[in-house]
């Protein structure tokens, strides 16, 4: 496992098995089920560094630019990880957090500095219900973190519901993490949370030491030792044609190193066993293919990337994966489709029985060169 992958399965770990009442409960099963595991790796010639969401250390695991709040918000105060260089002054917020990031834009950036401060408010109203938090943390905040058992907890609260807790951890990668309501899946969706667009929402970050009582998800208690400064910020989608992609780099990250850490386990195969589809096979990256396969009840869907580009995949005509990718680094996501006796919904199966012969579509469009490649494999449930 890699220092980022362990960083993500902390940061990303369901803290409780319970689902909050009033939740959409039918879709977050389908969710936990069909979970969408982000593997990103970064490099070139001997070394290729793999991630989620990188940092230059930090619990969000994402080029400066103007930090000027966009009119689309109003806003009102209120394993043993490598060792990390630290910065000897804090960055701004807006370094922190860079303007585009994977399909979004930065509308505003606040920060807050340990140890004078543990935690950080801010209200803004949000012109759609799409929004992400970014967040990341300073590379002092990862040098300072003590490696295996997190000596801190970070915990993000919107409108006063807790969607997730994580940590500083180091990583080799600059880069931040985007989270929405699913972030440690607790919720599905903001709507989730009451937040609606044009309503005023109130965010709170808290650091501090980990707490524990009475069975209940851990929760920041007294100040942490760290030293450093953590960026949050508020972002908003924006169309696949309209986002501005990073040139092309003198050499690519090698989609094989990419694909063998689609399974989140270094070192493991690509995970291939009901067959793949491979743009460095096909006689044009764009475009649509096509391969046929006897329905598992749990279809296993891995898509890695090396280049910027989007990919749908279809099961039987009914789309179950949407992907986009917006930059050189690569990336994997997991995701699935269910067969048609699964015991939920019409809306999350496909129509096929197990056993039954289905055709898997592999659309992709707007890459300029072969960077990607699918596959398929039975999943945990059958």
């Amino acid at each position: 496992m890699t220092v980022e992958e362990e960083r993500l399965r902390r940061l990303l770990t369901t803290q409780s098995a319970e689902i909050p009442t009033g939740v959409d409960r039918v879709g977050m099963l389908h969710r936990r089920i069909a979970r969408q595991r982000r593997v990103r790796a970064a490099g070139v010639a001997a070394a290729v560094l793999l991630a989620t969401t990188g940092t230059s250390v930090g619990l969000v695991t994402r080029q400066p630019a103007d930090s000027t709040p966009s009119p689309m918000a109003s806003m009102s105060s209120a394993a043993p990880a490598p060792t990390a260089t630290a910065s000897p002054v804090p960055p701004p917020a807006d370094e922190l957090l860079p303007e585009y990031l994977r399909g979004h834009r930065r509308i505003l950036a606040r920060e807050m500095t340990l140890p004078r401060q543990s935690s950080i408010t801010f209200t803004f109203t949000p012109e759609t219900a799409d929004f992400q938090l970014g967040i990341r943390c300073d590379d002092r905040l990862g040098a300072g973190s003590a490696p295996g058992r997190s000596d801190h907890l970070i915990q993000v609260t919107v409108s006063k519901a807790v969607i997730g807790t994580g940590d500083c951890s180091s990583s080799p990668q600059r880069d931040a993490m985007l989270v929405d309501a699913g972030m440690n899946g607790h919720y599905h969706r903001w709507s989730d949370l009451g937040v609606r667009a044009g309503k005023p929402v109130t965010v709170t970050v808290k650091i501090g030491k980990p707490l524990v009582a009475d069975n209940r998800d851990p929760r920041p208690g007294d100040p942490s030792h760290l030293t450093g400064t953590m960026a949050v910020g508020v972002y908003t989608p924006v169309p696949f044609e309209q986002f501005p992609i990073p040139p092309r780099p003198a050499e690519l990250v090698d989609l094989d190193t990419a694909g063998e850490l689609a399974t989140g386990n270094p070192g493991q195969p690509f995970p291939d066993q009901l067959g793949q589809l491979d743009a460095r096979t096909t006689a044009s990256p764009n475009g649509s293919h096509q391969l046929d396969l006897a329905m598992p009840l749990q279809l296993d869907i891995f898509i890695c990337a090396v280049a910027p580009g989007r990919i749908r995949v279809l099961v039987d005509g009914k789309e179950v994966e949407r992907r986009a990718f917006y930059d050189w680094t690569g990336e994997c996501w997991t995701g699935g489709a269910l067969a048609a006796e699964y015991d939920l919904p019409p809306k999350f199966k496909v129509p096929a029985r197990t056993g039954q012969r289905v055709t898997v579509t592999v659309t992709a469009d707007s890459f300029t060169v072969p960077g990607w490649r699918v596959g398929l494999a039975r999943g945990a449930a059958g």
